[in-house]
């Protein structure tokens, strides 16, 4: 480590929860010399550590007796308080489907035991990067809403869709239509990691990808549209895959208000995915995007002039429509 990465590495925290003794002292002899190291030696005794302090990540076993690994990530991810720690499984138990299962549960990463230790310790380091990313956005989001008033949000951000709908008409390739994508994420407060379908290439605001990030993207391309594993939502498409690693499972109407905002926006850029790679005429496409552009000022025009606080639940559904509308228009 460089003195900059020691001496941040000092503040930060690492609970390990293991029921094998041998585990734990192993664990706190590898992290030590670079972290604050706690132990738990079961879920409840994770749990209560938890009530008392909150870590920066937890290693957890899964296979615990009286509570698994599992168990006490749900109950994690289910606390406000507390959902947003990274958790990395530590665990002989490593099928796809055992990683997979972890990630539903709500963890950001899997160490097979017996682990190598650098490929450990750079999974912990991915982690807690991560994890200061999405805090940052935490931090952004939080003072936008307190700057504008909460009747006017569902205006801004239909306003950003429109913008970034005209801006993707200057992409002439894909990695800069990717690129224009995460900035309109960032002013959503969002963090998320895209996956191009036909390059499997993959970008991200935090830069480093996790590889249980990617396998469960891979895994669950196909398998619907939109699905939820707890505050990350993956919106698939047939060009682009996203998978959102913040969305605000604790606000449930601005959960479902973004739900519908992003939608739309990942159906954009696949539809821009295809134009770029057939090169098609700008002001064709500028053409065929025009009608859904209107549909969303005619909509902000709608909710600004109304003389009622906007209703949240019908902007979403008008918006949702809107989309279907357009979607069948391109058919």
């Amino acid at each position: 480590m460089t003195n900059r990465q020691e001496k941040a590495a000092e503040s930060q925290h690492i609970l390990v929860v293991d029921d094998q003794p041998a585990n734990l002292k192993s664990l706190e002899q590898i992290l030590r010399a670079d972290y604050r190291v706690s132990l738990a030696p079961n879920g409840q005794g994770c749990l209560d550590q938890l009530a008392r302090e909150s870590p920066d990540l937890i290693l957890l076993d899964v296979d615990m007796p009286l509570m698994d690994g599992l168990s006490v990530c749900r109950l994690i991810k289910a606390n406000p308080a507390t959902s947003m720690i990274p958790v990395i499984f530590v665990s002989a138990l490593s099928r796809l489907s055992e990683r997979l299962a972890g990630y539903q549960a709500g963890a950001d990463d899997y160490v097979s035991k017996p682990y190598d230790v650098e490929e450990l310790l750079v999974k912990i380091r991915i982690a807690l990067n991560n994890s200061h990313d999405l805090e940052i956005a935490r931090q952004r989001s939080t003072l936008a809403r307190e700057e504008m008033e909460e009747s006017l949000a569902t205006c801004t951000e239909l306003g950003e869709l429109a913008r970034f709908i005209g801006d993707s008409l200057d992409c002439d390739d894909v990695r800069t239509l990717g690129e224009r994508m995460l900035d309109t994420f960032e002013r959503f407060g969002l963090r998320v990691i895209v996956r191009m379908i036909a390059s499997g290439h993959y970008i991200s605001h935090a830069g480093e990808v996790g590889v249980l990030d990617q396998e469960m993207m891979e895994n669950m391309y196909g398998k619907g549209r939109m699905i939820d594993f707890g505050h990350r939502t993956l919106i698939n498409a047939d060009s682009i895959s996203v998978l959102v690693r913040n969305m605000p499972v604790h606000d449930s109407v601005r959960y479902q208000r973004w739900k519908e905002s992003l939608n739309l926006l990942v159906e954009v850029v696949n539809t821009r995915i295809s134009d770029v790679d057939r090169l098609h005429d700008k002001q064709r496409e500028r053409e065929r995007l025009q009608p859904l552009i209107t549909g969303i000022h005619q909509l902000i025009d709608h909710l600004q002039n109304t003389e009622n606080l906007p209703n949240r639940d019908q902007a979403s559904h008008h918006l949702s429509r809107l989309l279907m509308a357009w979607e069948s228009q391109q058919l």
